[in-house]
């Protein structure tokens, strides 16, 4: 399946090592149906070292089902340009660096969608809590902009929307600024900078123990989803807040957070 790109913008402060781009990917008339927090898979052209054609690379959606502009059948990504491995030894990661150098109208080849874990909840009146680091933002910020649409229609009765998004600063965060302007009686948003200059580092897993009365409340209704996406070494952290909020609130964490798992409330994403 081939897909033009509409649109390329870089969404973190230039000057930062974080270089992330917002990327708006066309499907012209192909019907290409998609979900929040699905995925696709992009093609990079070329092949590898050993002459074979590069395998497929997995980005989530930054978009809502019906588009990034409502009624054009496109969707964005969120692509951070990878210039280092886990290790930080200097590395260019193939599909992401093809991704952020991509012009308006060039040509990607797309397999997917992909993916029936990460789905938001259909039932209006659920409670959805989104915990993300960096470009795991992506299908927190698709689930947001869905709700946001169908509110704006005047059709829906939501529940809590509350986001915890952690930076090392508030430069190197994906879209700030729009998060900055939406409505606080929408969305309840908490950010947590590990390293922002003369200030305490301050994880996410921090900034949900600044909000256990609330959290618990939302542990108890059985119409909250909890959605975690980002780097594999926060999953710990994040589960173990999880835990430190119900005990501090007198409740039975093995309990709830098995019926968290079994119910399918309890998401997690991480790579």
């Amino acid at each position: 399946m081939t897909a033009t790109v509409a649109g390329n913008v870089r969404v973190t402060d230039v000057g930062t090592e974080y270089d992330t781009h917002h990327i708006i990917l066309d499907f012209g008339t192909m019907p290409f149906p998609v979900l929040e927090g699905q995925s696709i898979g992009i093609v990079p052209p070329g092949t590898d070292e050993r002459g074979k054609p590069h395998f497929a690379r997995q980005y989530s959606i930054a978009s809502p089902r019906n588009g990034e502009r409502p009624g054009y059948n496109n969707l964005s990504l969120t692509i951070k340009r990878v210039l280092e491995d886990h290790q930080g030894n200097p590395v260019r990661g193939v599909g992401s660096n093809y991704m952020c150098d991509l012009k308006v109208g060039d040509k990607v080849q797309v397999i997917g969608p992909f993916g029936a874990t990460f789905l938001m909840p259909n039932h209006p009146k659920s409670n959805i809590v989104m915990i993300c680091t960096g470009t795991g933002s992506a299908p927190m910020r698709a689930m947001t902009e869905w709700r946001r649409r169908l509110r704006k229609s005047g059709k829906f009765e939501g529940g809590k929307l509350m986001l915890f998004f952690g930076a090392r600063t508030k430069e190197e965060l994906p879209y700030f600024g729009p998060l900055q302007s939406l409505p606080k009686d929408f969305i309840d948003i908490n950010f947590a900078f590990s390293r922002t200059p003369h200030q305490p580092k301050k994880y996410v897993q921090d900034a949900m123990r600044e909000r256990a009365a609330d959290l618990a409340a939302l542990l108890q209704d059985p119409n909250t989803f909890f959605y975690v996406c980002g780097l594999k070494s926060m999953e710990e952290g994040v589960v173990l807040a999880l835990r430190d909020v119900a005990q501090g609130a007198g409740l039975n964490w093995d309990e709830i957070g098995q019926r968290l798992k079994k119910e399918g409330r309890l998401h997690l994403e991480t790579y």
